[in-house]
């Protein structure tokens, strides 16, 4: 039922109280390949833990490290909490609720605690399917309408939600959705040959809320074409392999993602259109108070797919983005849609010296060679590529998309960064933000407020590292 998730690399007391600590496999390093058939090796991974525990008052928490380590850190730095090093020991508090990380000197091999403030659920209303604790082989799980789904915080529920045209659904509880069971069938995520951990096609009136999500085959959580959609405090964490983007909104209106914790392999959260849903927009979108690790890619990312009438009210607010590759805060207008009333606000962007670059695996028998290299992700990014997937199985699609943009222009209007904030160190370089454009797309000003580089007020492109041959487009104040 499980396969290869090792064993936990910590212990964990909570007010001296062992608690049990759940295992799981992530990305070891940024070494990705185009889907060809096979799944990603297990050599590329590495074990990782977590803990959900209930919070209802400030606790001292001490960590085990199984291997040994000289320097510990808790993330996010914003939360501000200074550990304790005594042996192989990490001692430290936590005041209130959150996603926090416990590194030992750098990113590989870490734990994620996840303090759940209490929750009854009991406004979600009765549920109909239930989970309690203990291992559950459910695989595909069709949900209708009305459906309440609760999974027992000691429950790990081997399976995929799928809904199609079903509103009023609920799914909810402290316990753990693994996608394990599933094997990749076919390039495609859009499609339902797979499914990933949760999947809902032209539904609405869904909530998700306080569950764990692991091991996906493809995208981890994904909306097509939804509406009135809330994810709040669920964690997406043990992820590896290709394509597994934390979260993917497409041509979806009114959701919320909030208090939550995103750790993927591929980009964290993508808002995207694409051709089967080409005359939906996608539209009022809020992420808010989430805790983000990406593992290859964009951490928040507008594209690169932008299939759509139009991408407008988008809010990012209070985020800590705690581990970045490729870019933090990024827009691809890879197709038409025009990009309207974009906000990026008081986003922490955490860096660290050791990041290792992105490389693309371009034979079966290449390695990874990036050790020893340094990189620094990109702050924020603006392009308009030319976008077509180029790919036998995508022949059909390619045509389509060229016929429904003729014609077109994408662009971007009333685009904010406000209080921005790189934090942490990337040694001896300065993380950029670019503009790079191709015509014809119309661009407007961007703004930008308050943005802060490692302690350094940025008030013109001659504070900061400005690249690509729209940078004028970047207005600072």
């Amino acid at each position: 039922m499980v396969k290869n998730l090792g064993k936990a690399q910590h212990r964990v007391f909570i007010d001296q109280t062992e608690k049990k600590v759940n295992c799981c496999r992530v990305s070891a390093y940024p070494f990705n390949i185009w889907w060809q058939g096979r799944q990603r090796p297990l050599e590329q991974s590495e074990e990782a833990s977590f803990l959900s525990f209930e919070f209802q008052k400030p606790v001292q928490v001490c960590v085990i490290a199984e291997r040994p380590f000289h320097t510990a850190a808790v993330r996010p730095l914003s939360a501000g909490i200074a550990a304790e090093i005594k042996g192989n020991e990490i001692c430290f508090s936590i005041d209130k609720p959150g996603q926090y990380v416990v590194e030992t000197d750098d990113d590989h091999h870490a734990l994620h605690l996840f303090a759940d403030a209490a929750r009854d659920y009991a406004d979600m209303g009765e549920p109909n399917i239930v989970f309690g604790p203990g291992k559950h082989r459910a695989e595909k799980i069709v949900l209708k309408d009305g459906d309440r789904v609760y999974i027992d915080k000691d429950a790990v529920v081997y399976g995929s939600f799928y809904g199609k045209n079903v509103k009023n659904v609920r799914i909810f509880g402290g316990g753990i959705v693994d996608g394990g069971w599933e094997t990749r069938r076919s390039m495609h995520c859009y499609e339902d040959y797979t499914n990933g951990c949760i999947k809902f096609y032209e539904s609405s009136d869904i909530q998700i809320e306080g569950i764990v999500l692991r091991d996906s085959a493809i995208w981890v959580l994904n909306l097509f074409d939804c509406e009135d959609v809330s994810v709040n405090n669920v964690k997406i964490v043990g992820h590896y392999k290709y394509n597994t983007d934390g979260i993917d909104i497409v041509n979806s209106r009114r959701v919320r993602i909030t208090n939550s914790f995103i750790r993927a392999f591929d980009d964290a959260i993508t808002l995207k259109g694409i051709v089967q849903y080409c005359d939906k927009s996608v539209e009022d979108i809020l992420v808010e108070n989430c805790v983000l690790w990406c593992g290859w890619g964009r951490t928040l990312e507008l594209g690169l797919e932008t299939v759509a009438p139009a991408f407008r009210r988008l809010t990012f607010r209070n985020c800590d983005l705690i581990h970045n590759s490729a870019v933090a805060l990024d827009i691809q207008t890879g197709d038409y849609a025009v990009i309207s009333d974009v906000l990026f606000e008081d986003i922490r962007v955490e860096y660290q010296p050791y990041t290792l670059p992105e490389i693309i695996q371009s034979t079966p028998d290449k390695e990874y060679d990036g050790y020893g290299k340094t990189h620094v992700p990109l702050l924020f990014s603006v392009e308009n590529p030319y976008y077509l997937i180029n790919d036998d199985d995508y022949r059909e699609y390619d045509r389509q998309l060229e016929e429904v943009r003729k014609g077109k222009v994408g662009g971007l209007k009333n685009c904010r960064l406000v209080r921005v904030s790189a934090v942490g160190e990337s040694g001896e370089q300065t993380p950029a933000v670019r503009v790079e454009l191709n015509a014809p797309f119309d661009c407007d000003c961007i703004d930008i407020s308050g943005l802060v580089i490692f302690g350094k007020p940025v008030h013109s492109l001659n504070d900061c590292l400005a690249e690509g041959n729209g940078k004028e487009k970047l207005c600072f104040r």
